[in-house]
Order: C-alpha cells, then structure tokens, then sequence
C-alpha cells in the first residue's frame, strides 16, 4: 500500500500516544457510566472518544511538531487544524469494523484520520487518508442521513497510512483488522 502524502508530519509513535492516552480517558469515563447503572450506546461512546482524541492529539501533535495544533471550539469547525498550513483534518471514529458514516451535507476537509476501536478501548485501527465527497455512499435514497465510507473503498484508495492495525483482503471480502495497544 501507498502511504498517503502524510504533510501533517503526523508518525506512528504520535498516534500510539494519543490512543494509549484516549484509552485511558475513555475507560474511565466508562468505568462512571457502568458504576451509575448508565446504558450508553457505541454510538455515543465513539462520539465522546472522537472528542477525547481531538483533545489529546490537539495537544501531542502540537507538543511533537512545534507548532500550534488547534481542536475544533465548535461543531461547524474542523475537528483539526494544523495552523503552520491552514490545513485541516476530520476525526471519524467508529466501533465497527466495517466503515465510517459522515454528514450528507457536510462540507468539511478530505484529509481525514479514521479511526476504529473495540474491546473496551483496548484494540484500535487508525489511518489517514484522503477521502473526497464522491467516496462517500449516501443513504439518503434510504432515509439513512450519513454517507457511509466502507473499509473496502479504504482498502482500495493506493494512497494511504495505517498507523494502527492493518486491512486484509481475502476474496471478495474485506477485513479490518485492530491492533492491541
């Protein structure tokens, strides 16, 4: 696989550092949520650890590049921005391990860091890549709000980073693989 023009700067022990980090957060606040007797769902868990990883990477890449990493303060602004270049970065995080879903009428950046988790916090796949609207399936013909961006469309993009984990094609199928950390 082609890596994907990684200018971000962005490393694999960055990465490792901001998921060991988030993994800790996260298993926390669950820990809270289960000891209250309150039922979350995974949607909502990767939405607080998308939020989480903002934090931590926002802090990390700025600690590790030198320069100022800023997280979003609003819903409308990019989850990233790295301010040397203007350029910004989405976080999409989900528990699956069979794609990522987005916003039909977003109009956010195309570099995106993907990111998926499961066992507790414990296992993750993380990589960068560089995904136009057109990627993106809508579901909107099927009254489903969020284009869907599938883990055999990310299998097929040449240009890519996989910091954590690996994606293994076997046949028709298509397989995500997490990494333990």
């Amino acid at each position: 696989m082609a890596e994907h023009d990684n200018v971000f700067g962005i490393t694999k022990r960055m990465i490792r550092d901001i998921m060991n980090l988030s993994s800790a957060y996260a298993k926390h606040i669950k820990k809270d949520f289960d000891e209250h007797e309150i039922s979350i769902s995974n949607k909502s868990l990767s939405e607080l650890l998308s939020k989480i990883i903002e934090v931590y990477s926002s802090k990390i890449f700025t600690e590790k590049l030198g320069y100022r990493v800023e997280k979003e303060k609003s819903d409308r602004e990019p989850d990233l921005v790295f301010t040397r270049m203007n350029r910004p970065l989405e976080v999409k995080v989900t528990s699956t391990n069979s794609g990522w879903t987005g916003g039909e009428f977003s109009r956010r950046a195309p570099d995106y860091l993907l990111v998926s988790w499961g066992e507790n916090f414990d296992e993750f796949f993380v990589a960068l890549v560089h995904i136009e609207k057109s990627d993106w399936e809508s579901r909107i013909e099927k009254r489903f709000y969020g284009p869907f961006f599938s883990i055999k469309r990310l299998y097929d993009i040449k240009q890519k980073t996989i910091f954590v984990g690996n994606l293994e094609r076997k046949g028709e199928r298509t397989k995500l693989l997490r990494e333990r950390i």
